[in-house]
């Protein structure tokens, strides 16, 4: 079992990867310098994605998504929306892996395949997911505390923060604000995952709590990368960077304490320690709603083949890092809705309808 407080670690870490490396720079195209408006609208959708499904999953405290969906639709509709929740796990742990591919070939090891930290990381997530969630929520936790860096380098920054960058407010009205909204919005809706780990909380009733926090952690961290990344670079520059924040590291310059300058190492084992502990998540979430929908005992004869299905796509899906960063912010991300906003929602109302309930 896990606490409420793990969970709520797990759900930030579902999303936080992908804010620091990505977000900016598909957010920042459209928006602008009004990327922080952004993330005030992106928040507001998590907080109804979260509430929505944590009222769901509270109805059958001791079942997943997986396990009620058929009792709820029918047997065919139901394995219809269980099998697109396992699609959606699997989908995004492929995300992860070419974007953590990417990232290490593009700003650290130009020189070495991108198939090398593809099997790297999925051999280390196969292994933690292995050892289980409760292993996996330990794991999270210990890494948050060496995340406390992250802080220690931005206040660093705050020096080059010029308010003008910011202006003009609402430049090109609401629109741009709101449709640009949807990239983080897609990392704050993943705290939904509260769908496939509540059967495992040993506090439940902290479920609701916990995942609405966990949504305003995660629009901290928003807008400690929105405004800093703004207010230093300019939305003009960030929109240009594949990966804004790193550059923005770069930059750190101390004359009189050089030894804090060159924060590379740093970055990158927030970020390796980050994308192996959502990879870990996704994988682990897919797999046990894969094994719930066979109906096996166990999902872990699952993990490596799923591994290596993992490496596989993530290869095939998509031709360049361009067409990666294409694909989250016109495709992916909008996706992610459908199953942890849309879906939760439709269930909700056909629960309370039918008058259906899980054991307590």
């Amino acid at each position: 079992m896990v606490s409420a407080f793990q969970v709520m670690l797990y759900q930030v870490t579902f999303g936080l990867p992908t804010i620091i490396l990505f977000v900016p720079a598909i957010a920042t195209m459209r928006a602008r310098q009004d990327l922080w408006l952004s993330v005030f609208v992106a928040t507001l959708i998590g907080f109804a994605a979260v509430f929505t499904a944590a009222k769901l999953a509270l109805r059958f405290p001791e079942e997943t998504v997986i396990q009620y969906t058929p009792r709820l639709l029918g047997k065919f509709f139901g394995k219809a929306v269980g099998f697109l929740y396992i699609f959606t796990f699997f989908l995004i742990g492929a995300i992860v892996l070419r974007s953590f591919g990417e990232l290490m070939t593009t700003a650290f090891f130009p020189e070495t395949p991108i198939i090398v930290f593809l099997g790297i990381l999925t051999l280390l997530a196969c292994y933690v997911v292995y050892l289980d969630l409760e292993v996996l929520c330990r794991l999270i936790t210990l890494w948050g505390v060496f995340g406390i860096s992250f802080f220690i380098i931005l206040a660093l920054l705050l020096k080059d923060i010029e308010i003008g960058r910011f202006l003009p407010l609402l430049e090109h009205g609401i629109g741009p604000v709101i449709a640009e909204a949807i990239a983080p919005a897609g990392c704050c809706v993943g705290a939904a995952l509260i769908l496939m780990v509540l059967p495992f909380m040993s506090d439940k009733h902290r479920a609701l709590r916990n995942g609405l926090l966990a949504v305003f952690i995660l629009f901290g961290f928003m807008m400690l990368v929105a405004v800093p990344i703004i207010g230093t670079l300019g939305a003009e520059s960030v929109s240009r960077y594949l990966f804004p924040y790193l550059t923005l590291y770069r930059r750190i310059h101390l004359v009189t304490l050089p030894v804090l300058e060159r924060q590379d190492p740093i970055i990158m084992g927030i970020w390796i320690g980050g994308l192996l502990w959502k990879l870990g998540i996704v994988m682990h979430a897919g797999l046990l709603g894969l094994g719930q929908w066979l109906g096996l005992r166990s999902y872990r004869p699952l993990i490596f083949p799923a591994g290596a299905f993992l490496v596989a796509l993530s290869i095939q899906g998509w031709e360049s890092v361009i067409d990666l960063f294409t694909s989250l912010g016109e495709v992916s991300a909008p996706f992610l809705f459908l199953p942890f906003m849309i879906l939760p929602a439709l269930l909700l109302l056909v629960a309370v309808a039918r008058g259906i309930r899980g054991k307590r």
